[in-house]
């Protein structure tokens, strides 16, 4: 009995004791500073400004022989660095003006297979020049870098960092647009003024028929409107048939697809088929099946995964049940909760 009550006194040490180590478990990211100063800038002042939801998720890595777990998390705050880097892009050549960067999204992760290893970079981000006026636009980037690599997580912090300094360098040298204006509420809540330009997201009533890309979604302009849909008991479309050439009804597969509309409700079209999608504050949601472990094709949709903090600590690839928002940028499905599956 006193050996039994010892041996588990040191396993709930030792549970406690990897439960702090993966706690501290940490990677900085710090942004490279450039190489050569940008001359001519028409701004010497920089403001950043966070617009992303969730400030301390940046994703995560794998370090070392063992491919240790680690939260990417910066010692020095991400806006410090980027007003550093702005310091010393210009030279004494730089005009009177305040260039603004608005953060978005950036993020890190990490898939690793038997013999190599692919890094992904997602970078969403705007540029302002901040005038008595308001807030006039410089330019945006939302992109996906790919790296590849045997160990991939210093590769993919330069590129990071790379995409950064790229970004501000060719934007401190561009003249505003004279002809749009923000303020800062707008600056902030740029997604909201982002979806006023989207007629699926200004609309109760949605257009029947079959869409093959998220674009013609978004203008609710479907390719296909004589589709043969048949749904399933839970009178959900199960089957999707066109006619092909020969005249003949052909089946298409779901992930052929992007989305459909059907008796008047939309639904998104995945590898693992139609789900119904669920319009709230002012953006559209749904419940479906995604791998644990994202693959290439699943990472280039924009940001399959980075929706999630921990969404690649699992190791296997078996399918689960989330909780999941369409962006409304480049359609991508970002993971908000996985949804448990009861024991049967």
């Amino acid at each position: 009995m006193y050996l039994s009550c010892k041996l588990m006194a040191v396993a709930i040490c030792l549970l406690c004791t990897l439960a702090a180590n993966s706690q501290r478990h940490k990677e900085d990211f710090s942004i490279v500073p450039p190489e050569q100063k940008v001359a001519n800038s028409l701004y010497n002042h920089c403001r950043f400004i966070d617009g992303r939801r969730d400030t301390a998720d940046m994703g995560i890595v794998q370090l070392g022989a063992f491919n240790r777990k680690a939260r990417v998390q910066p010692e020095k705050p991400i806006g410090q660095q980027v007003q550093t880097v702005f310091d010393q892009l210009i030279d004494s050549s730089a005009k009177e003006g305040e260039f603004v960067f608005l953060l978005r999204n950036l993020s890190f992760a990490e898939v690793t297979k038997a013999t190599s290893e692919k890094g992904y970079v997602y970078l969403r981000a705007n540029a302002f020049a901040q005038t008595a006026e308001g807030y006039k636009p410089l330019g945006r980037i939302d992109t996906v870098v790919l790296v590849k690599s045997f160990d991939v997580t210093r590769a993919m912090f330069r590129r990071g960092s790379k995409a950064i300094t790229e970004f501000i360098g060719q934007h401190m040298v561009q003249t505003p647009d004279s002809g749009l204006l923000y303020n800062l509420a707008e600056v902030m809540a740029l997604d909201s003024l982002e979806k006023r330009q989207l007629p699926v997201y200004n609309t109760v009533t949605y257009t029947e028929g079959v869409y093959k890309s998220f674009a013609a979604f978004l203008q609710q302009q479907p390719e296909i409107t004589n589709a043969a849909i048949k749904v399933n008991k839970e009178a959900v479309p199960a089957t999707v048939k066109i006619m092909n050439e020969a005249g003949k009804q052909e089946k298409i597969k779901s992930k052929e697809l992007y989305a459909l509309v059907y008796q008047g409700k939309p639904y998104i079209a995945t590898d693992y088929g139609y789900y119904p999608l669920e319009k709230k504050e002012d953006d559209f949601y749904f419940t479906g099946k995604a791998k644990v472990n994202a693959n290439s094709g699943d990472i280039m949709m924009a940001s399959f995964f980075f929706g999630i903090i921990g969404g690649l600590l699992a190791s296997s690839g078996h399918d689960a049940l989330f909780y999941m928002k369409v962006d409304h940028v480049g359609g991508g499905f970002v993971r908000i909760r996985e949804i448990p599956v009861p024991v049967q």
